[in-house]
């Protein structure tokens, strides 16, 4: 989708158990199709795409494309650049995102020069602290139902191997092996056979210099970091039009009572067809100050009601007069109404017809 009012460009529906790095190639010829019809030469375009479809042969893909790019790289596959600390970081100067911290450099990358921008990201950086924080409370307290365990008589693992399993199961998970530090004790006796504890030193690295990164790469050379963050984030648009098909109040896709693939794909379309109609309908009426949501402002046009009113015509014999008449409405929805609807009415606003009552 274009980043300007979120219309879409192109639309695929594909079998769900198809893994997105490998369905991208399929994906960015048909996009490049679409493109081209669209606005023909695509030399200026710039396609943002995220690391869960990156990889080293989908991007000589696009590399091999006349358009530009900006795409998120999967942090565990560049530990070097992960690994620079979060003092060299600048921070950036007045904009969108003044004073967040931003590493900038360029080097060549998988066989090409490249624009790499690593910034922190303080909504990732918390939600990751919560995540880590949520999972050792639930570890700790399967350690103390395991330490209540061992109090009792004749409790226990029966073997070394057998606790060294169950250690292993407690630290499983991104990070919690580095912080929580279990030891079992075979030769104690009751609860003393448990220990543990928390590093926290390891626990302060993580918070400072290693949760909350993001690394972008470009050949936007000449584009600010700020330009470029800008750009990545507003891949939040696609993820945006995906929580709008799913608004049960407007524009859902679901439910859908089809079995054959040619039924899904059609029902989709025009689900689809809705909201590229309701998105332009959108974008006329931010053109006049409009600001709230989309599902907001259907709400408000769905407001907006016709009146017939039946009148006698007056002789004997004649047939009623029958009117459309607005009824009355939050002005907000009279407002937009009167930009979006023609200043000619359609046949079915007619002021005066002849109809039997």
């Amino acid at each position: 989708m274009a980043r300007d009012g979120q219309i879409p460009l192109y639309a695929s529906v594909y079998e769900g158990n198809q893994v997105d790095a490998k369905r991208f190639p399929d994906s960015l010829t048909a996009i490049r199709q679409r493109l081209e019809q669209l606005v023909g030469q695509i030399e200026d375009l710039t396609l943002v795409y995220d690391k869960g479809n990156n990889s080293k042969a989908n991007q000589a893909l696009v590399d091999a494309l006349p358009v530009h790019y900006v795409a998120s790289l999967v942090p565990t596959q560049h530990a070097d650049l992960m690994a620079i600390p979060t003092h060299a970081y600048t921070p950036l100067g007045p904009g969108s995102f003044a004073g967040r911290p931003v590493y900038r450099c360029r080097c060549t990358l998988w066989g090409a020069e490249r624009t790499l921008v690593l910034y922190i990201s303080p909504t990732l950086r918390r939600g990751q602290i919560r995540s880590l924080h949520q999972q050792l409370t639930k570890r700790l307290e399967a350690l103390q139902q395991w330490q209540q365990t061992l109090a009792k008589p004749h409790s226990g693992p029966r073997s070394a191997a057998s606790a060294r399993q169950r250690i292993a199961a407690l630290q499983a998970g991104q990070y919690l092996q580095q912080v929580l530090k279990v030891t079992y004790h075979p030769r104690r006796k009751g609860a003393n056979r448990l220990e543990w504890a928390i590093d926290q030193e390891a626990l302060d690295y993580l918070e400072t210099d290693v949760f909350g990164k993001r690394l972008l790469m470009t050949d936007q050379h000449a584009w600010s970091s700020e330009e470029i963050i800008l750009a990545y984030q507003g891949q939040s648009n696609a993820e945006a039009a995906f929580r709008q098909l799913k608004d049960v109040a407007h524009l859902t896709v679901r439910p859908q009572y089809h079995w054959t693939d040619q039924k899904v794909r059609v029902h989709t379309f025009i689900c689809l067809l809705a909201y590229l109609l309701c998105r332009l309908i959108e974008r006329e009426c931010r053109a006049l100050g409009y600001h709230g949501s989309l599902s907001q402002l259907l709400e408000l046009l769905g407001s907006i009601r016709l009146a017939l009113l039946v009148q006698p015509s007056g002789t004997r014999g004649g047939h009623p007069r029958c009117t459309w008449m607005l009824e009355e409405s939050a002005l907000e929805a009279r407002r937009l109404f009167y930009h979006l609807v023609p200043q000619q009415p359609p046949f079915v606003y007619t002021s005066i017809v002849s109809a039997t009552p």
